[in-house]
């Protein structure tokens, strides 16, 4: 097992990868964790984007709005004049029970309005192995808006999962992205798990009971935000 970390870590960072990785982490320690670690890769983000008037789009899955997506807010608004938030419930499974074989479906989602050209979206993932989930939902936002940067972040990816996602696109969309991400992973365990990764299963982690009931959450962030903007109509 190797891991290596980015040039983009702190002594807080890594500390808080290794309680991630850490299995007997609570779910409330995790979710801080998560959330410190969000904000450091918002930070990052924002020292990659030099115009302060640029227009950014933040997506995140339902499982990490709380937490990963909201720290990342934290300096993201702090830094841009204009941050929309799009917020996806995804589905797992196998197709046919081939263990090898992907499908995300969207089954929900909140998308914020833009009223301009998005310059800079982001698409942030607690991990990200074979990428299924971060390709689905790319796919239904590049439908509705053309951005001329996309930032692909996570704590974690597994190594080789840049790859894996670029051969996805079309050379006119991936010629746009960029990698964010504090470690790289190169195991897996015979169930598929990244070692260490985040620790196991992050709906788990996080305190849901497995992806039904992640499935069923609506996140104070997408309350809040909805109620924010439903007062401005």
């Amino acid at each position: 097992m190797t891991r290596t970390y980015s040039d983009f870590n702190t002594d807080l960072s890594r500390s808080q990868l290794s309680r991630l990785a850490d299995k007997t982490t609570a779910p409330d320690a995790y979710k801080d964790s998560m959330i410190l670690l969000g904000e450091r890769l918002g930070e990052v983000v924002s020292s990659k984007i030099s115009d302060s008037a640029s227009t950014l789009y933040l997506a995140c899955t339902v499982e990490d709005a709380d937490y990963l997506a909201k720290g990342m807010l934290t300096p993201l608004e702090r830094h841009f004049k204009s941050v929309s938030l799009a917020c996806f419930w995804n589905e797992r499974f196998s197709p046919f029970n081939v263990s090898d074989i992907q499908a995300s479906p969207i089954i929900r989602k909140y998308t914020e309005p833009v009223n301009s050209t998005v310059n800079h979206l982001v698409i942030v993932k607690s991990i990200i192995s074979g990428g299924c989930v971060v390709k689905t939902n790319l796919n239904d936002l590049i439908q509705t808006i053309n951005p001329e940067k996309i930032f692909i972040v996570a704590p974690v990816i597994y190594s080789g999962a840049e790859e894996r996602l670029a051969v996805e696109f079309e050379a006119s969309v991936r010629e746009k992205f960029q990698f964010i991400y504090l470690a790289e992973d190169d195991e897996r365990s015979d169930e598929g798990e990244v070692i260490p990764g985040i620790g196991g299963m992050v709906y788990e982690r996080l305190g849901f009971d497995g992806q039904e009931g992640k499935n069923k959450y609506v996140p104070e962030l997408v309350r809040t935000r909805r109620r924010q903007l439903v007062s401005k109509v």
